[in-house]
Order: C-alpha cells, then sequence, then structure tokens
C-alpha cells in the first residue's frame, strides 16, 4: 500500500516536472554532440545554429562506377537546428522528463541533419547523376546473314534524387547514391514476338499479282525489303517502299500512267479546252500494308489507285474562259539582248491561268531572272540610271501585261511606273518589276476565270487576257502637261462597269523625274 503510494506521488511529480519544462529541452539532451538539455526553444535553436559544424570536409558518393567527392563547404549546409529542437522536445515522455532531471536518466543523443540550399542541392545531384544514369536499351530485331535474332533489352539507370537529397542531409563521410531501374522502351518478350511475326511472313514466297503478271518474292527479297522500325515505345514492321516499287516494276511499267490536266488552246480568238485524262499509279502504301497484314498472306494483289489530274476536264470548263477581256501591245527595236529576256518571260507567261478570286504576281509567275534559266545581261533602270542586268527588259513585259489588266477591268493591287518617262509605253499607264520588288500583281475579282497568252516576236510582244465579258467596260483618260519628256506629273483614270453598275472608278498619278543624260 505504501509503494502504491509512492509510486503514485512520483508519478505526480514527474507529470509536475514536465508541465513546468514544457517548451524546454530535457536535461541529458545532444544534438550533433552538442549538450543543449535544459534550454528553452530559442536559446536551443540559437546554440545549434552557432555552435554546429559539419564533421568531414567531404562526402564521398559511391556509384556504380567512380566514385563522386563532393566538397562539403560548396554545399553550404545550414544546420537544421528548428527540426533538431522540435524533435528533442517531443521525444520524451513525463516519466522520461522526469528521470533525467533527477539525474537518473541516460543522455539522449540526436543526429544534427542540415539543409543544403536548392541550387547546391542540384549541383550535387547533377553530378551524381551524371556517374550513375545508364540509359535504357531497348531490345531489337537483327536480321544477319538470313537469320533473325533478338537483341535482349538493358534496363537503364537513374539516380534517386529524392533519397539522394535526404541521405546527403546527415553529411557523412560516405554515403551510397540510391538508384532506380529504368525500364527499357521496348521489351525482350516484345521484340521476341516481332520476330516470331517477322519469321511466319518470310517462312514461304508471297507473290503479288496485277493484270500484267506475277512477281515473286522470295525469303531473301522479303528480308530485304521488311524491317523493323522502334517508335513510341514498340516495335513495329516496315516495308521499304523504294526499293518496294523497284522490285514491282515489271508490273506497274505496263499499268501507270500520268495525268494530264485539261488544258486552253486558242483558235481564231475563240478558247477551246483540251480534255483532261485521268492517271494511274501503283499504291506502294496499300500495297506494302497487304504485305504486313496478319496472318500473312502468300498472293497479295497489287493495289493501284487513279491519279486525278491538277485541273479537270469539268473544272475548266467552269471557269467560263470564252473570249479575250484585255490585250495590249508594245513594241521594241529588234535583236538586241533585252528582245532574249522578253522572249524568254513571255514564253514562261504564256498559258497561266488565274481562277476566279485568284492572285496574280508577275515576279511569283517568272520566278527569278538567272542565265540558267536563259535570262542574259540587259540595261535596266537602278536608281535612277541605266546599267546592265541579268534579265533586263522584262518591265517591258510588266507594262504590257498591266496595260492587258488594265482594259481587262482586274483589281490592280501593285504596280510601279518607270522612274523617268520611256516613249515606247504610254504615261502613267505602264510598270517596272525587279526580283524582290517593285511588284506587279493584279486580282482576277471577276467570277471567270482568266488565261494569259503572251506572244513574243522579235519586235513586239503582244498579251491577251481571255475570259468571260460579263459586260465588262473600261473607260480611261489621261492627263499631261503639254509635250512628254523630261520631269512631268501624269494623272491616269479609270471607270470600270459591269453593266451599268460601277465596279471601280480611279485616279493613278505619277511625277517622271528627268531621265539621265546619255
Amino acid at each position: 500500500m505504501v509503494a502504491l503510494f509512492l509510486v503514485g506521488v512520483l508519478a505526480a511529480v514527474a507529470v509536475r516536472a514536465a508541465e513546468h519544462d514544457r517548451g524546454r529541452v530535457p536535461p541529458g539532451v545532444q544534438v550533433g554532440g552538442i549538450d543543449i538539455g535544459g534550454l528553452d526553444r530559442d536559446a536551443a535553436e540559437r546554440v545549434l545554429r552557432r555552435s554546429a559544424r559539419p564533421s568531414f570536409a567531404t562526402v564521398e558518393v559511391r556509384t556504380p562506377g567512380a566514385p563522386v567527392v563532393l566538397d562539403v563547404a560548396a554545399l553550404d549546409p545550414r544546420p537544421a537546428a528548428r527540426a533538431a529542437v522540435d524533435e528533442a522536445i517531443a521525444g520524451d515522455g513525463y516519466w522520461s522528463r522526469f528521470r533525467r532531471k533527477v539525474g537518473l536518466g541516460e543522455t539522449r543523443r540526436l543526429p544534427l541533419l542540415f539543409s543544403v540550399p536548392p541550387p547546391a542541392r542540384e549541383r550535387a545531384s547533377d553530378r551524381v547523376e551524371a556517374a550513375v544514369a545508364r540509359p535504357a536499351r531497348s531490345a531489337a530485331v537483327r536480321v544477319e546473314g538470313g537469320r533473325i535474332a533478338v537483341a535482349p533489352a538493358v534496363p537503364g539507370r537513374r539516380l534517386d534524387r529524392a533519397a539522394f537529397v535526404r541521405r546527403l542531409r546527415a553529411l557523412p563521410p560516405v554515403l551510397d547514391a540510391p538508384t532506380r531501374s529504368v525500364p527499357p522502351p521496348v521489351t525482350t518478350a516484345e521484340a521476341t514476338a516481332t520476330a516470331r511475326s517477322l519469321r511466319a511472313l518470310v517462312r514461304a514466297p508471297i507473290r503479288v499479282t496485277a493484270s500484267t503478271g506475277t512477281v515473286a518474292l522470295r525469303r531473301a527479297d522479303l528480308l530485304e525489303l521488311i524491317g523493323v522500325q522502334e517508335g513510341e515505345g514498340r516495335l513495329r514492321l516496315t516495308v521499304d517502299r523504294e526499293a518496294l516499287g523497284r522490285r514491282l516494276e515489271p508490273l506497274s511499267s505496263g499499268i501507270e500512267r500520268e495525268p494530264r490536266s485539261a488544258a486552253f488552246s486558242v483558235a481564231g480568238g475563240r478558247v477551246t479546252v483540251t480534255p483532261s485524262v485521268t492517271g494511274r499509279r501503283v499504291d506502294l502504301d496499300a500495297t506494302a500494308t497487304a504485305l504486313l497484314d496478319p496472318p500473312p498472306a502468300r498472293t497479295v494483289p497489287l493495289t493501284v489507285e487513279t491519279a486525278p489530274p491538277d485541273l479537270t476536264t469539268a473544272e475548266a470548263r467552269a471557269m467560263r474562259i470564252q473570249e479575250v477581256v484585255g490585250e495590249f501591245r508594245t513594241e521594241y527595236p529588234c535583236c538586241a539582248p533585252r528582245v532574249t529576256n522578253i522572249q524568254r518571260a513571255a514564253a514562261i507567261l504564256d498559258g497561266t491561268v488565274v481562277p476566279p478570286g485568284g492572285r496574280f504576281s508577275l515576279n511569283e509567275t517568272l520566278g527569278e531572272r538567272t542565265r540558267e534559266r536563259g535570262f542574259l545581261p540587259a540595261p535596266q533602270i537602278n536608281a535612277g540610271r541605266l546599267e546592265d542586268a541579268v534579265g533586263g527588259g522584262v518591265s517591258q513585259v510588266a507594262t504590257t501585261v498591266f496595260n492587258a489588266a488594265f482594259f481587262a477591268g482586274m483589281r490592280l493591287d501593285s504596280h510601279t511606273p518607270h522612274e523617268f518617262y520611256i516613249s515606247r509605253y504610254p504615261p502613267g499607264r505602264e510598270a517596272t518589276i525587279s526580283w524582290g520588288g517593285p511588284e506587279l500583281i493584279w486580282t482576277n475579282d471577276w467570277p471567270a476565270g482568266v488565261l494569259v497568252t503572251a506572244e513574243a516576236t522579235d519586235t513586239a510582244i503582244t498579251v491577251r487576257l481571255y475570259s468571260s465579258r460579263l459586260g465588262r467596260r473600261v473607260t480611261t483618260t489621261t492627263s499631261t502637261p503639254a509635250g512628254t519628256a523630261g520631269a512631268f506629273p501624269v494623272r491616269v483614270t479609270r471607270r470600270v462597269l459591269r453593266g451599268d453598275q460601277v465596279v471601280r472608278d480611279e485616279e493613278f498619278t505619277w511625277n517622271y523625274r528627268e531621265p539621265p543624260a546619255e
């Protein structure tokens, strides 16, 4: 009874002592060898921050390869004082606290951990990652000497960065780098299944049949045509389309036919449509797919598809290109290099079709003027001076096209007259172009297509625009001072009508400069 009474008294004293010391570190507690027993929370934290030091200058991280040695000072570690004090205060019960208070309990030793700032932590992790990492290697199917074999997969390895950071907090002299396995994208089992499919595919010849005959693809042929490709974490059988096309050429040569677009021809001022022709071509994609379809068929029909023309007969007729709606002719002296350039440009331009709503750019239509494309050096205006340039003279084509579009009532989007007046052109109603600009651009904003024809002789170029008239009429006026030489202003008006409706009422002005002295 007395013993029981004494136990109760001691328990009460222990509880009372613990309540009295709430928020203080119990006596006999060390953190990292530093005694903080009996201190309140703030004092204990101050002691640890002031006195705690890492025990070692370096941390050796053991990896599957060479070890990585980290300089502790470079890690810039800070003692985790608050966490250590929290654990010291919370770790004892009432009875343990009482025993330590009266000097009966053993010293409680807690480890001191450190926090490493994120930049230093990332640098250390990167260094260890470089020593640890090993890429995963997918399993593969190899064909060597006619034999189909499987190269097994190899798992990869990465640093477990979260676990590494947790271990690093203790700053031990040596720690093992925690790793995790990285699975290969393609497993050995998957590669084995693919190899089984390939063996089944090539076990016997596959015959490709067509109306023109049969081609037998034997084992050696199939192993040359069929490959194994890895993508999106799986293996798949593929067919070399180019090699398949060569192997099936004996069949396709008698089947394939190039499509031919509908064309416009002009005779006696009237436009007729030459009908289009639908082509045929071997569909190598569909034929290759049929070769690989499981279970493999031993006879596969050659797949043939139609090849539509770029412009069908129906589409050409729907453009309603029937008659001349605008034309213009300009002349030039015979036989200079610029005449060759004009004739070359006219040959490229001739036959251009602009659909309803379509945009015409003379630069885009002709392309860059180069010697390789048949153009010669000839005079052209540059910064107010005449100088030789490849393609010089093509501005005469631009002027002729501009006037044909002008009188066809087209929307004139971009044009630039020459810097000084050239007497073979109508004042203000002319245009210059150069590769890279200036441009000549117009839009066919009429509900019928436009056929552009160009004919250049040794002394003149004529450009005609064919379409449907659609009630179009164009009137124009030109105003210049008396005489058309030297520097002078010019004003050109244009009125475009469709029946009684005014489509455009425009004014164009330009100031010609004095021509260069000869």
